[in-house]
């Protein structure tokens, strides 16, 4: 099937697809180890495996990216039908199920992006098997497999905050901790994992006076609190004008002027960013505004001080206009249960036909052809009816009805197995997972929520499984 998709579609794997978590590439490949050691943008596991395979001679190190990204969509469905003959069903059932997973348009589409998506796929699914395999063992093997994959994505990704990776870790000890034959070495395994994570934010705060392993966080609450996105200069017009007059009249900070004078904010740190000079210290990294193929640097030092202010504005301007938050908000959130995860920028047309085919089986027009319904959306519910006519019920009903599932067992296995009734906790870590993807995205970034969401289609894909299987045994 991956062979007739190259062939058929001329897909290739992508490694230069734009992304701005990317460091410069040429500075990833004449200083690498200053490079992402002065990354405050992002975690650096990323730019480390870009800087890895530019080490590697010709294009030995490109291929093996590719296969590492080919070996997780096997990875991915191998663990699947693993899960999915744990819960019951036939190896031909099991086996069509996860099959039919690996060949999903986003599967393949993801698969060929040299980005993270494929890679939080993979771990968050191996975390998972591990989590499930500790709680009912409680030996060390699979707790340290599972403290390695939270590890891995606290450094591939902000998202995975290290707040979050200690409540994981310290709850999946104290919940095993209520069984006898328990290795309390687990305890040892969670504070050695913490501390590497926490190593990335312990660096930024001496390095950049931030403890974060990203300096965005400021912008992208920012973007979700200003009226600065399509239609709301028309919505949001009295909110518009009463954030500039303030501005204006210097209540607000100079980074808020600066993003309301470029239109976006995640472009007005660059009235402030000052160049490289001809200094003894050259960190291209931190002071060149543009890169070597005349792209932002969003790694730049400016960013970080901008952020930190825009932070500071965000809040005040979220309580003087809620409304502007919470249409953001509810917005974000119908993106991500409606929208399908390989509808995002460019990715799609790269198999055109076949997702075009998918598309009409969801009932969904892509956002590139979707103009509209024509109302205007002076209103919630007339902003939440564009939305959802944008959107493809059936899979928002899907992923609604995989969420409600992984809630519901979840609690349900944590509470069991407290109270040792229950063997296992296999749905105890997606939980603590869905919350993490349903709550931060929808909350603070509000963009590109369905990209999001692949991480954690294969426990809804799973669950939607697993809620069938239960119901047919009744």
């Amino acid at each position: 099937m991956r062979l007739a998709f190259h062939h058929l579609y001329d897909l290739s794997y992508d490694l230069d697809a734009g992304w701005w978590q990317m460091l410069d590439p040429e500075l990833i490949r004449t200083a690498p180890l200053q490079s992402i050691y002065l990354m405050h943008m992002q975690p650096p596991l990323l730019n480390m495996l870009y800087a890895a395979a530019v080490a590697l001679p010709g294009t030995l190190g490109f291929t093996l990216l590719h296969l590492l990204f080919a070996g997780a969509s096997l990875a991915v469905v191998a663990m699947l039908y693993a899960f999915i003959r744990r819960f019951g069903a036939s190896p031909w059932t099991a086996g069509a199920g996860a099959a039919l997973f690996g060949v999903l348009p986003q599967v393949v589409l993801y698969e060929n992006l040299f980005f993270y998506a494929q890679l939080e796929a993979v771990l968050v699914l191996a975390a998972a098997a591990f989590a499930a395999s500790y709680f009912e063992r409680r030996r060390l093997a699979p707790f340290v497999g599972f403290a390695a994959c939270l590890v891995v994505l606290g450094m591939l990704r902000s998202l995975f905050h290290l707040g979050w990776v200690v409540t994981v870790l310290i709850g999946a000890c104290v919940l095993a901790s209520r069984h006898r034959d328990w290795d309390r070495r687990a305890i040892a395994v969670a504070a050695a994992s913490i501390f590497v994570v926490a190593s990335v934010y312990v660096k930024n705060l001496k390095e950049f006076g931030i403890f974060s392993a990203s300096s965005w966080d400021g912008i992208s609450l920012m973007s979700m609190a200003m009226p600065m996105r399509g239609g709301d200069e028309v919505k949001f017009a009295p909110a518009l004008d009463d954030i500039r007059g303030r501005a204006e009249r210097g209540e607000l900070s100079p980074a808020t002027a600066e993003a309301l004078e470029h239109g976006d904010v995640w472009w007005g740190w660059l009235g402030s960013a000052k160049d490289c000079n001809a200094g003894r210290e050259r960190r291209e990294v931190l002071c060149a505004i543009v890169d070597s193929h005349g792209e932002p640097n969003f790694n730049h030092i400016a960013i970080v001080g901008y952020s930190r202010d825009l932070a500071r504005d965000a809040w005040r301007v979220l309580r003087l206009h809620p409304r502007v938050y919470l249409d953001h908000a509810g917005s974000s959130l119908l993106t991500f249960l409606g929208t399908p995860s390989w509808d995002y920028r460019h990715i799609p047309f790269k198999l055109a036909a076949y997702t075009s085919a998918w598309n009409r089986l969801l009932l969904y027009e892509s956002v590139h052809t979707f103009r509209g319904t024509g109302r205007v959306a002076t209103g919630w519910w007339e902003s939440t009816m564009n939305r959802l006519a944008a959107s493809s019920l059936p899979l928002l009903f899907l992923i609604v009805a995989g969420s409600a599932f992984i809630v519901l067992a979840g609690i349900g296995d944590a509470i069991g197995y407290w109270r040792g009734t229950r063997p296992t906790a296999d749905w105890a870590f997606p939980m603590l997972v869905l919350a993490l993807f349903v709550s931060v995205p929808n909350l603070i970034n509000g963009v590109e929520t369905q990209r999001i969401r692949y991480s954690i289609e294969p426990l809804i894909y799973l669950a939607i499984f697993a809620g069938v299987l239960k119901w047919r045994s009744r």
